[in-house]
């Protein structure tokens, strides 16, 4: 994939999802959603305050009977009806509004009533340069924050599972830090040694995992060749695989507003999508988000068959 363009037509063309929007009492998030029902993409639920939602609705006009709002009076409540809603059958993807995420995790994580599948959540965003050949796949600067060995390999698998519900056979994983070469007093790039021997074991399936690398060992065929750097995965990466969330999030908030780079990102781990996006993320973002989640969604009930 080049662009993330690509994911609204691949949305557009699926069976149109349900969408379940937690305190989604925000202006913001209730433009990207009109936007992705417009397009044909989403049929919204709304949990929340049902009378300021109704008004934000409103008072932007947008047609009021196309929404279905459910009144909640915590975001706590929203949070597990929400679950309800999912683990019926009655929704299909997951959206934060105006609430802390922490709130909507633990949810999400209940062992009784939550929807968390894999060992690890993660997030895993998806950049698209104006001037780059190909989307990265950034992962993850979002939620885990300091990230051992085998939490790196199911940060991998998670990304890897998004990657094929998007057509990708065997993308190429880089694990970052800041030089190509094993540095004891990098623990980065020992981990990155470590995840790579797992990978050679066989322990991470239908992908190509290799670091430590420097960012532009990943993404600069010039730099790879100026150093003589023998990786299948080298200047070509697809994943980016951060060595703890301070890296991911400058590197991916770097990107959006100096770079000029259009975002999108869900989280993986759950038995659905969940679109987790920041206040700070334009209303763009937020629909290119939404129309992950809703390919994402769509490839997953494929995947296990």
């Amino acid at each position: 994939m080049k662009k993330l363009s690509e994911i609204i037509s691949k949305a557009r063309n699926l069976p149109k999802q349900k969408l379940v929007v937690v305190a989604a009492n925000d202006e913001f998030v209730i433009n990207a959603v009109n936007d992705a029902l417009n397009l044909g993409i989403i049929h919204p639920i709304l949990l929340g305050p049902k009378l300021m939602i109704e008004s934000i609705i409103e008072k932007n006009g947008y047609d009021l009977g196309k929404y279905e709002i459910i009144d909640c009076a915590s975001d706590e409540e929203a949070s597990f009806k929400a679950m309800e809603l999912i683990r019926a059958k009655k929704g299909d993807i997951l959206m934060k509004g105006l609430l802390d995420t922490k709130v909507l995790l633990k949810a999400v994580v209940n062992k009784e009533l939550g929807i968390r599948e894999s060992k690890l959540l993660s997030h895993v965003g998806l950049i698209s340069y104006p001037d780059f050949p190909r989307i990265l796949f950034v992962t993850d600067g979002a939620m885990n924050i300091a990230p051992s060995v085998e939490d790196k390999v199911s940060i991998i698998e998670n990304a890897v599972k998004l990657t094929k519900t998007l057509g990708y056979v065997k993308p190429k994983v880089g694990l970052v830090a800041a030089v190509e070469k094993v540095n004891p007093k990098m623990p980065s790039t020992v981990e990155a040694a470590e995840v790579v021997s797992l990978f050679q074991q066989g322990f991470i399936q239908d992908c190509v995992v290799d670091g430590p690398f420097a960012i532009d060992n990943l993404v600069s065929m010039e730099s790879v060749h100026h150093k003589n750097i023998q990786s299948e995965v080298a200047g070509q990466a697809d994943i980016l695989v951060f060595p703890g969330i301070d890296a991911g999030n400058v590197f991916y908030k770097t990107s959006v507003f100096l770079g000029k780079a259009e975002s999108a990102g869900i989280v993986i781990g759950a038995t659905n999508a969940i679109v987790l996006t920041s206040r700070a993320d334009s209303s763009q973002s937020k629909l290119y988000s939404i129309a992950l989640g809703a390919v994402y969604q769509y490839g997953l009930s494929n995947l296990s068959h």
